[in-house]
């Protein structure tokens, strides 16, 4: 280990992104002593409460070496392929967000050109309907994608359905090895501002070189004029959440989500209940605040809600959260914590974060939002020319997550792409059909969810 590397990390914070945190910092860096400091669980941290997540989940349990089979065996894990939209928004149709691949290319053609021009002719499903991830969720039915590229199951994407409780306990005793100090009471800093040492409830003092704050929005070794926040507010409608686990139906593979009076609701069907998050205007819930604060300043690294507050839409929440993570271990700085990388990391985030936000602004472009960000608007304004999405550096999302969700949301190009002259409609429209009949037929075969987790539950 060269002199000016990190050799000490104090976690602040034992939920799921504390222990995330810790898990992998553990992992990815045996060489250094990752130390554990409860704090206060925080009841407006949406990734510590949220079930739904996002297909990424998959790349950090294999970092952290979580395997999804243990999981699903455990009954800490179901299958997710998206989430059902009914309505949502003054939208009168229920349509369903799924993940990975929606139609097939036809060379340089993208498919939702294609189909754009064949509905307009009415001669085309909804475009949900031609994403297996979708079709498969609909009708009750999971199955793993298919390692054959000519299949049709082979470009859908799917994510996992945590238990909020049985995830942390797993987190808990994958990190069961590390140090863990009595709760947190108070941080110490020189008079430069740098955190010196964290107070805890048995009189003691931990000192580490970098410390890493996961205890939500509370973000409880943040200097009130350390960074300046971004809010969110007139993008992400709603200020008071509510969560509630009521009972439980069938198993799943679907996500639901709903407008509700003064708000929205989200429902995730877990093995044996349901959670209900609903986000409202009006009082009486737990008070909440969406928006993004530099996440990296001198030794101290905010993660999760501490850093980014973001509504419980999608899994996105522990999206962000984990992501961080992944990217503090790709851009980890020196113990002198040099302002240029720090930038770098902040400049990343930020990136990745105000992606975050304008899908989730999509979703609410009909709640009367002040205003849409500079993002969105300059999707929403080339997707409605060309139907074009413009790139973004740090966008979290593929192409069809945005074109799913504009179109599920009734968002339409306003011409038929030029592109689409090179295919002959009445090829197109067979091919659209056969891919159509192709997607039936598969998911025809597959068993029922709940019968398919119970085999897997089984071993």
């Amino acid at each position: 280990m060269s002199a000016s590397a990190i050799r000490s990390v104090c976690v602040i914070g034992d939920g799921i992104v504390g222990l995330s945190a810790a898990a992998a910092f553990a992992r990815a860096l045996p060489q250094i002593v990752v130390a554990i400091v409860p704090a206060e669980p925080d009841a407006a941290a949406v990734a510590e409460v949220q079930c739904a997540t996002w297909p990424s989940i998959h790349r950090f349990h294999a970092v952290i070496g979580l395997d999804e089979r243990e999981l699903i065996r455990a009954g800490i894990a179901t299958h997710l392929l998206g989430t059902r939209f009914g309505a949502w928004q003054a939208i009168d149709q229920t349509w369903v967000h799924g993940f990975g691949e929606h139609g097939l290319k036809a060379g340089d053609v993208p498919f939702h050109t294609l189909w754009h021009r064949a509905f307009q002719a009415g001669r085309a499903e909804p475009f949900w309907r031609y994403s297996a991830a979708a079709l498969l969720g609909a009708a009750g039915k999971f199955v793993h994608p298919s390692p054959d590229p000519s299949s049709p199951l082979g470009g859908m994407l799917y994510a996992l359905r945590i238990d909020p409780l049985r995830y942390r306990g797993r987190l808990e005793a994958l990190t069961a090895a590390l140090p863990r100090h009595a709760p947190f009471t108070s941080v110490e800093r020189d008079g430069n501002g740098t955190v010196t040492a964290i107070a805890t409830a048995d009189g003691k003092r931990v000192s580490a070189d970098l410390y890493l704050d996961c205890s939500g929005t509370q973000a409880l070794l943040r200097c009130p004029n350390d960074s300046v926040s971004e809010p969110w507010a007139a993008w992400l409608p709603g200020r008071s959440m509510t969560v509630r686990d009521v009972p439980g139906e069938a198993a799943n593979p679907l996500d639901r989500a709903v407008t509700i009076a003064h708000g929205w609701r989200w429902e995730s069907p877990l093995a044996d209940r349901t959670r209900v998050v609903e986000l409202s205007d009006a009082p009486g819930g737990i008070p909440v605040q969406f928006g993004y604060h530099n996440p990296w300043i001198g030794n101290v690294l905010a993660i999760g809600d501490a850093a980014t507050a973001i509504d419980p839409l999608f899994g996105t929440a522990l999206h962000l959260a984990q992501n961080a993570i992944l990217l503090a271990l790709d851009l980890l700085p020196g113990r002198d914590f040099l302002q240029a990388e720090l930038s770098e990391y902040n400049r990343r985030s930020r990136a990745t974060a105000t992606r975050m936000r304008d899908f989730h602004a999509l979703h609410h472009l009909r709640a009367d939002i002040a205003a849409v960000p500079e993002g969105l608007a300059r999707t929403l304004d080339q997707f409605e020319r060309r139907g074009r999405l413009p790139p973004f550096e740090g966008e979290p999302f593929e192409a069809d997550a945005w074109r799913a969700a504009l179109i599920g949301l009734g968002i339409r190009p306003n011409a038929i792409d030029p592109l689409t002259a090179s295919i002959d409609p009445a090829r197109a429209e067979h091919a659209m059909d056969a891919l159509a009949a192709r997607l039936a037929e598969a998911t025809a075969r597959v068993p029922p969810y709940p019968q398919l987790l119970a085999q897997l539950r089984a071993g």
